[in-house]
C-alpha cells in the first residue's frame, strides 16, 4: 500500500467515526465553615443531615450531646441538646421530622423529635426477625418514607417504615463475599500487619440510599467502596493508593441529585468525586492547616444546592464545599473536522515514519489516571442474597 493510500483510507476512516461529546467537568471550591456569631462552631467528626426541602443542615456533635441547625449560608439558628447522651446518629424527614438514632449495649432505638428538639415519641421496631435481637445500629438513614439502620460491625441493614414497620433487611458480608480475598491473602487485608482479618472483622464505615434505591456504602479494610442496585447487582470500585482517585482508609459516603458520588478519605484526607458510571471525576480537601483543607474527614452530606458538608477531626468543625458540574456539550462540526483531519495527519505520518514507539500501551496509565477499578474497570457480581429471611 502506498503512502498516499493509506493517508486517504485513515482519513476516511477517523471523518466517519462518531462525535464524541465533550467529558463533563467537575469542580469544587471551598466555601466557609458552619459557623455561628462567635466564628467557626468547632466539633469532632460530626454526624450530618440535610432538610432538603428547607436546605438546612444538622450537625450531631456527639461529645458534645448537642444538634444544631444551620441555615443555607452556614449560619447556626438552633441548638438543642436534652436526652442525646447516646446519641449515634441523625436523620430528616421528608416533611423536616427528626429521627434520632440513639444506641446502647447490643441495642438502638429510634427517636421522633419536633423542631425544637423536643422528644414526640420512640419508634418501636415491629415485626422483626429474630436474628435482630442483638442488633445494634450505629447508621440511619432516611429515604423514600423508610429509614435503613445499619450496624456497621455486622454489615446488616434493616428497613422500616416511618412507624418503624419491618420491611425488609439486608446482610451487606454475605454480598461482598465473592470480593473477600482468600484465606491465605486475609493478612494483606489488616491495616496493622500484626492482626489477621478474618470475615467478621471486616466492617463498613460510610453508608447511604441515593433516590433510586441505590446502597452505597464503604469497606475500609478493603479498600472499596460498593454500589448495591435494588436488582441486586453488586459493583465495588476504588483501588488502594496513595495518588490521586485512589484510596486509603476510605469513610463517609454521600451521593447528589445529580448521581455522582463523594467518598471521604480519612488517610488522604480527601473528598473523591465519581461519576455515576464510577469514574474518578476529581477530588478535593488535601490536609493542612488552611480553611480549604481538610483533617482526616469523614462524614458528608450534600443539600440540593450543591453544598458539600464535610464534618472532620482534630476539632475543625463542619467544611463546606461548592461543587459545580459542568454538564457534556458537542464540539462544533467545524472544530470536529478540523480535528479529526489534525489527527488523521498525525497518525499517517507516524504510521509512515514507521517509529517503533507508535505501538504504545495505555490501558494500565488510563487505569490510573481513572483511580484504578473504577467505570469500565469496576468489578460487579449479583447479588448472592439480598433478603435475611425471618425464618433464618
Amino acid at each position: 500500500m502506498t503512502s498516499r493510500t493509506l493517508k486517504t483510507s485513515l482519513l476516511a476512516l477517523l471523518m466517519a467515526l462518531p462525535v464524541n461529546l465533550a467529558l463533563a467537568e467537575v469542580t469544587a471550591s471551598f466555601s466557609y465553615p458552619l459557623s455561628n456569631f462567635e466564628g467557626p462552631v468547632l466539633s469532632q467528626w460530626a454526624k450530618l443531615a440535610v432538610d432538603s426541602e428547607r436546605n438546612e443542615i444538622y450537625a450531631l456533635h456527639q461529645r458534645k450531646n448537642d444538634i444544631r441547625i444551620f441555615d443555607e449560608h452556614g449560619m447556626e439558628i438552633f441548638v438543642f441538646a436534652e436526652g442525646l447522651g447516646s446519641a449515634a446518629d441523625i436523620a430528616i424527614g421528608d416533611d423536616g421530622d427528626i429521627f434520632l438514632l440513639t444506641r446502647g449495649y447490643q441495642t438502638s432505638a429510634v427517636h421522633l423529635l419536633n423542631f425544637r428538639g423536643e422528644e414526640v415519641a420512640e419508634i418501636s421496631l415491629q415485626n422483626v426477625p429474630s436474628t435482630f435481637s442483638k442488633f445494634a445500629a450505629d447508621r440511619l438513614v432516611h429515604r423514600n418514607n423508610s429509614l435503613y439502620l445499619v450496624d456497621s460491625d455486622s454489615m446488616r441493614v434493616l428497613v422500616v417504615d416511618e412507624a418503624g414497620r419491618f420491611e425488609t433487611s439486608y446482610d451487606l458480608s454475605r454480598e461482598i463475599k465473592p470480593f473477600i480475598p482468600r484465606e491465605d491473602r486475609q493478612r494483606e487485608l489488616s491495616i496493622n500487619s500484626w492482626r489477621k482479618k478474618t470475615l467478621e472483622d471486616i466492617a463498613l464505615n460510610g453508608f447511604t440510599v441515593d433516590n433510586e434505591g441505590n446502597f452505597f456504602f464503604t469497606v475500609p479494610v478493603l479498600f472499596s467502596a460498593f454500589k448495591l442496585s435494588p436488582r441486586g447487582e453488586l459493583r465495588r470500585f476504588g483501588k488502594s493508593g496513595s495518588g490521586k482517585g485512589k484510596f486509603g482508609v476510605v469513610s463517609g459516603i454521600a451521593t447528589d441529585d445529580k448521581g455522582y458520588i463523594y467518598v471521604s478519605d480519612r488517610l488522604r484526607s480527601v473528598v473523591l468525586v465519581f461519576d455515576r458510571k464510577l469514574m474518578f471525576q476529581t477530588e478535593f480537601g488535601y490536609r493542612g492547616n488552611q480553611p480549604s483543607n481538610l483533617i482526616v474527614p469523614d462524614d458528608l452530606a450534600i443539600d440540593s444546592l450543591g453544598n458539600v458538608y464535610v464534618g472532620q477531626a482534630a476539632n475543625r468543625g463542619v467544611s463546606v464545599f461548592k461543587v459545580v458540574h459542568q454538564e457534556a456539550s458537542p464540539p462544533l462540526v467545524g472544530e470536529t473536522m478540523k480535528n479529526n483531519q489534525g489527527q488523521s495527519s498525525r497518525m499517517t505520518e507516524e504510521r509512515v515514519s514507521d517509529r517503533p514507539e507508535f505501538a504504545v500501551d495505555q490501558g494500565n496509565d488510563l487505569a490510573s489516571a481513572n483511580s484504578g477499578d473504577t467505570g469500565g474497570n469496576a468489578e460487579a457480581v449479583e447479588s448472592q442474597r439480598k433478603e435475611v429471611n425471618q425464618d433464618e
